[in-house]
């Protein structure tokens, strides 16, 4: 699947248009591997707090999404990131069912693929209270906030190296050509091969 995406030479973002934009592959098929570039701020430009969601492999069949917050001292430098527990409830999921696979040999249900909803898990030896995101399933994501739905912010990273750390690698810098900053209201999350994404404004 291709999309016209636009060049990322804006420093404010683009806006993510009606149709939404491919984003790849979900990026956490290992466990305890994570993926975390949807930022709740532009990550380039804000100082003090900031907050993402990171996606975490918990098992075969079976992600998590989590927030993680971190301290930006420097725009465009947070860290060290940590999942907060007290927020799990900002994640807004809806589960419109599994999808067929159309994969020889692969089964139509997934081993561990409980419903979407929130579970205690473990994670790097710590529990953690995060929402389910079953493989092969279609799934929208939505943040929301006291005020209401917040909007995302998706900043591409350095490439992954190897599936031996858990964490991401950093985000792209603001001048890096390959950078990317979309605007978008809601993540799609559904399967073709593979499990994928794609980001999208709400009408």
């Amino acid at each position: 699947m291709a999309d016209d995406q636009p060049n990322n030479n804006a420093q404010e973002g683009v806006v993510v248009p009606r149709g939404g934009w491919w984003m790849g592959s979900s990026a956490s098929m290992f466990k305890e591997q994570l993926a975390a570039d949807i930022y709740l701020q532009d990550i380039w430009h804000t100082q003090g707090q900031v907050q993402r969601v990171a996606t975490i492999c918990v098992s075969w069949g079976m992600s998590i999404a989590v927030i993680e917050q971190a301290a930006a001292p420097v725009p465009g430098q947070p860290g060290p990131w940590h999942i907060d527990n007290g927020v799990y409830n900002m994640i807004v999921v809806q589960d419109f069912g599994q999808q067929q696979l159309l994969v020889p040999r692969t089964p139509n249900v997934l081993p561990n693929a409980q419903p979407v909803g929130v579970g205690l898990f473990v994670v790097d030896g710590m529990h953690v209270t995060a929402t389910r995101l079953p493989w092969h399933h279609r799934l929208t994501m939505e943040i929301h906030d006291k005020n209401g739905r917040v909007t995302l912010h998706y900043h591409n990273h350095k490439p992954r190296k190897d599936h031996l750390k858990m964490a991401p690698p950093p985000v792209r810098e603001l001048d890096d050509p390959k950078r990317k900053h979309w605007i978008l209201d809601q993540v799609i999350y559904s399967t073709q091969i593979q499990n994928c994404r794609r980001a999208t404004p709400l009408p």
